[in-house]
């Protein structure tokens, strides 16, 4: 599948992307703390699941831009020590965007997990993402400085494919409980002036670390999209 536009965020790729194999990059993977609403404007990327507190982590896959046959879809969590933990089998996945219920299946093991996507017509891709009991359980909760849920602006149908060119970057305040209290956009070019709206819904879905320092340090994180079209 080519990108419908190219996503460069500093500083972020290594946070929320460095984990991605690159068995087939045709297949995007894509992790999301919960299931955002249909009309939602944003939604909540994620490079952490929790097996506790009854979460709707979400997996998502797209192989193709638009709906096309590839043969249906498996969907395999593998624990920290390569264990199996889920096995899903969607027939009626037609290569297109779609998001899926994380199984996180019971007694799998802490650390990094493996989600390999096997599609119908022989193509696969893997992506890591760390699983805990708790959040707090977990390292990247201890990074204080970045998000362990990064809100991302949901793609706008409405804008033709040849429009998606320019760069978008917004800043975000956050408190001493890991709440973003205030948004600002700071960079809309090109396509990024129409995507403001949703740029700011996407700093307020994000989740940072609790830090006490942040009552005299405050804590104004940034994200950058550009977007280039194909």
């Amino acid at each position: 599948m080519k990108a419908r536009h190219v996503v460069l965020a500093a500083g972020l790729m290594a946070v929320f992307s460095g984990n991605v194999a690159a068995e087939d990059t045709d297949i995007y993977i894509e992790f999301l703390w919960s299931k955002p609403p249909a009309d939602s404007l944003a939604r909540q990327q994620t490079r952490q699941f929790v097996t506790e507190g009854g979460h709707d982590h979400q997996i998502c896959v797209a192989a193709n831009a638009k709906p096309t046959e590839v043969g249906g879809l498996q969907l395999e969590l593998l624990d920290a020590q390569g264990k199996r933990v889920s096995l899903q089998q969607h027939a009626d996945y037609q290569g297109a965007k779609r998001c899926y219920r994380a199984d996180l299946g019971k007694d799998g093991a802490p650390g990094d997990w493996t989600v390999r996507v096997v599609l119908g017509d022989g193509r696969e891709h893997s992506a890591q993402i760390r699983v805990d009991p708790r959040i707090e359980d977990s390292p990247q909760y201890r990074d204080l400085s970045a998000p362990y849920v990064a809100g991302r602006p949901n793609y706008d149908a409405s804008i033709p494919a040849e429009q998606w060119v320019g760069r978008l970057v917004w800043a975000m305040d956050v408190d001493p409980q890991g709440k973003v209290t205030h948004v600002d956009v700071e960079v809309a070019e090109g396509v990024g002036e129409r995507l403001r709206e949703r740029a700011i819904a996407a700093g307020y879905m994000s989740l940072f670390p609790p830090d006490p320092a942040r009552a005299t340090t405050p804590l104004r994180w940034r994200r950058t999209l550009s977007f280039a079209a194909e």
